[in-house]
This record gives structure tokens, sequence and C-alpha cells, in this order.
């Protein structure tokens, strides 16, 4: 992500709904209960007559009216509405908004398309950490909640200054700086948003607080694999395996982490491990599958892609390395059939179009 990245490129992650300005607030709440029970916060988006996106209402403005001492169930969707927005196109890029973001950091960003149709829609926690990559931050305002200071210290990381990100992740945790899973959570959360570098410094203060935290270990593994440090990747495993033997998560990345070095057999060997504590599931099929299709070994990791797929039939990525073995055997009709069974069961599923549009294109897949 950077500044030439375009709003429609990014991942608009809160949902929303959309309620006519006249609704009552009783109505709005049982949107706001489906958005919930659909394991999301978001928002719902009043609109006038032709649409237009005029405020929103979350949770926090129900809860705000009550504590002000007033009936929500007797207002209506513009006496309770939050109005502080700020409305995007789609097609502009960060380094465009950012200005005027700076300048006002509202409360919630509605994305519209060319014809103003509201297409997305960004809360201020989901929007500051995208600008916090960035380098950005309110420094009109000292931080006084988690978030704020979270953001802070993205935004001090992105600029180099880490040991001051640090403070802030610390900060950030409130009483809980003693609590290695409290730095656990921030580290998931820094990493969803790909500050690795950060996560890595949250993880390395969980374990220093306790050094037997097997996850925190596993979750290290993992973000070192995504930096390509396979060696420090393959440490952390092995020390949580010295901590609990049975982590099957920490043998099947482990034997993920042989593969990618080359050690098939003890790649095999770690996985094996794992099925002998856990049984065989549709991952651990699939992981093997991996392995011995890096070893070359097409048909034996075909074989472990379909125990995968009988397992969980909609399982998209035991799909995409089916149709990859497939490719490389020369089976292209057969692997482009499971490229279309991805977009039947995920028909968002980008990555597998444009393997289709690039077969259709130029008889062979971009894998």
């Amino acid at each position: 992500m950077d500044k030439n990245t375009k709003i429609n490129e990014m991942e608009i992650s809160d949902e929303f709904m959309k309620a006519d300005s006249k609704e009552t607030v009783n109505v709005i709440a049982q949107k706001l209960r489906t958005l919930q029970l659909e394991g999301d916060c978001g928002a719902v988006l009043i609109t006038k007559d032709n649409d237009e996106v005029i405020g929103f209402i979350t949770s926090q403005e129900i809860l705000d009216s009550v504590a002000h001492g007033k009936d929500p169930l007797t207002l209506r969707a513009t006496e309770l509405m939050n109005t502080d927005f700020v409305e995007v196109l789609e097609d502009e890029t960060l380094g465009q908004i950012m200005p005027i973001i700076s300048e006002r950091y509202p409360n919630a960003i509605v994305v519209i398309d060319s014809n103003r149709r509201c297409v997305g829609y960004f809360s201020k926690n989901d929007y500051r950490d995208a600008m916090a990559v960035l380098g950005v931050y309110n420094k009109k305002e000292k931080p006084k909640t988690p978030d704020d200071w979270r953001t802070k210290g993205i935004a001090l990381s992105s600029l180099g200054k880490r040991l001051e990100a640090l403070k802030c992740y610390e900060k950030s945790l409130l009483e809980d700086t003693n609590n290695e899973k409290a730095w656990t959570n921030l580290a998931k959360r820094l990493e969803r948003i790909n500050r690795h570098k950060d996560a890595i410094m949250c993880l390395d203060k969980a374990i220093a607080i306790n050094s037997d935290d097997d996850e925190a270990l596993v979750e290290r593994g993992q973000i070192y694999t995504k930096e390509n440090t396979q060696n420090l990747a393959l440490k952390s495993y092995l020390r949580a395996l010295e901590i609990n033997p049975n982590n099957v998560d920490a043998l099947m990345f482990m034997g993920m982490e042989q593969a990618n070095l080359g050690e098939i057999e003890e790649a095999m060997k770690s996985l094996d491990k794992a099925v002998a504590i856990k049984g065989h599931t549709p991952e651990l099929w699939f992981r093997k599958g991996n392995v011995l299709n890096k070893a070359k070994k097409f048909e034996d990791a075909l074989e472990c892609y379909n125990q995968a797929i009988d397992m969980d039939e909609e399982y998209e990525e035991a799909w995409y390395s089916k149709s990859m073995a497939l490719s490389t055997m020369g089976n292209n009709k057969e692997a482009l059939g499971c490229l279309e069974k991805i977009l039947e069961i995920n028909p968002n599923n980008e990555i597998a179009r444009e393997a289709i549009t690039s077969y259709q294109e130029n008889r062979k897949f971009n894998f």
C-alpha cells in the first residue's frame, strides 16, 4: 500500500446497510443487529430519496442517545445520525485524499462511484490504520484511547521511529502491558495490515513476559515466513515444540518451512506427526499435497488435494492447487474445470478468474 493505491484497490472491510432518512431507530437497530449476526459491527448509512448518503448510525450513536437520557425508539434516523463523514471517489488514490483526511479526521469515510452511488464504508479505526501505514496520523490531538495510541504507533513505525512506536503500543494496552496475550492480540492486528516488523516486536514482548508461550512462538514463526527469514521461522517452531510437542500448528508450519528449504523428507515427517496427533483434516491433506507438489510428485499431490476436497468440497485453496498440479501434468481441461469450480464456490475469487482469463487469451495459465 502506498500513496498511489486507489481506494477501490483496498479492502473495504466494514459492512454497511442503507436506510431511508424517514426510518425509525427501531428499524435501524434491527439492521445493525443483522450486521452483528453476520460478524461485523458495521453501520447503517442514512440516505435521501436520490440515494445520497446524508449520515450514518452505528451502535455507538444509539448508546450515546441513551446516555444523554433520550429514548432512541422515539427518534427518527435524522435525529440520531452522525454527519461527520467525508465522501471519496472509489478511483481516487490515498495520496489524493490524504490532505482532506489529515485536516478533518472525520468519523467515517463513505466511498462513492462516478454516479455518486455508495459502494463502501470505512470506519474511523479502519481508515486511520490505512493512513498510519503511510506515516500519517492526527498530530493535533493527544491520543486518548487504545486505538489512538495504536494508530500513532503504526504511523511512527512507518516513519522509522520504532522505539517511539513501541512506547505507543505499550500505552495502547493500558493496564495489560504485562499480559502476553494482550501483546499477542496486538501483534495479530498489526500482522493483518502487513506491519510484520511491528508484529514481531510485539510478539517478542509477549515471549519475554512468558518464555513458554508456544502460541506466540508459532505466530512469530508464521510472520518470519512472510518476511522470508526461514531460519528464524524454524527456530520459533522448534522452540514451540520444545514447550509443547503436541502443538499441531507448529508441526504443520514447520513442515511447510522445511519443504521451502528443500527438506522434503523432514517436511513429511513433521506433517505425519501432526496427523498422528490430530488425525487427517482438510488442511493437513492440503499441506501434504503442497509438499509433494514441491517434490514434483504430482500424482501423489493430486491424491492429497482430492482427499482435502472430499472432506471440504468448498476448499478453494485445494481446488486451486489441484488445478496447478493438473496444468503441470498437461491436463489443462481438468485444470480449467477446477478453476471454474472455485468461481462457483466464490464468484469474487479474482486469482481464479485471472488464471481462467489468461488461459482463454494465451492458452496457458498464469500460475
